[in-house]
């Protein structure tokens, strides 16, 4: 399985940013009083205003997520990512998937609020932290700790160490899980930031993680 770690045309934030914008200008121009608009034309404004309210809340997140998120792991690592993107990406919740193509289907593709390969991408981002996870695992398993068990303990003590799932981006967009698919996904959370930290700085970068497993572990 490949991580495909290309980027957008330009950063996350400034990305939403901008489609926030184009979703507000559709809004615009496709307004019409409530007297003079069809049930249909009020449904259409209607998701479009959902969009531009979802899209300006990740935007929020993701600059939540490099605020404080990215420098706390930096710090406890001492890994500098390459930049908050690729966090974030981590980060981005399955709901945005929905959201993003919905975005796509809802307009023709010249007129989408952004270039439709980089809405494209933002909807695949929400399977990215698998991909990390299971290059994280292997790489623990076979390179850095071999012969060990990290542990379920450690890793979900990992990610709350970091607050990773608090900090997803398109957390609000749905419930949230408790009991075991919560451990589960904050297993998946935890590996896919240390695949993260093996893609950019390799096999020592990931091994200077290993005394934060150990004692989330011991704890």
């Amino acid at each position: 399985m490949a991580y495909e770690y290309g980027p957008l045309s330009h950063p996350l934030e400034e990305t939403l940013a901008v489609l926030q914008e184009g979703l507000m200008r559709e809004y615009h121009l496709e307004y019409l009083p409530a007297h003079r608009r069809s049930a249909r034309r009020s449904r259409r404004l209607r998701r479009i205003r959902g969009w531009c309210r979802a899209t300006g809340r990740l935007a929020e997140q993701a600059a939540l997520v490099a605020e404080r998120t990215l420098p706390r792991i930096e710090q406890e690592t001492g890994h500098a990512f390459r930049g908050p993107d690729g966090l974030a990406r981590v980060l981005m919740a399955p709901s945005t998937k929905r959201l993003f193509s919905e975005i796509f289907a809802g307009f023709p593709e010249d007129a989408l609020p952004i270039h439709a390969g980089d809405l494209a991408m933002l909807g695949s981002f929400a399977d990215d932290s698998h991909a990390l996870a299971l290059i994280g695992d292997v790489t623990l398993r076979l390179k850095v700790l071999p012969g060990e068990d990290v542990g379920a303990a450690g890793l979900t003590a990992l990610c709350d160490r970091w607050g990773l799932h608090e900090s997803r981006i398109g957390s609000g967009f749905r419930r949230s899980p408790d009991g075991e698919r919560l451990e589960q996904e904050k297993e998946t959370l935890a590996r896919a930031v240390l695949g993260l930290i093996y893609v950019e700085g390799g096999v020592d970068a990931l091994r200077a993680v290993v005394p934060l497993l150990a004692s989330g572990r011991d704890g």
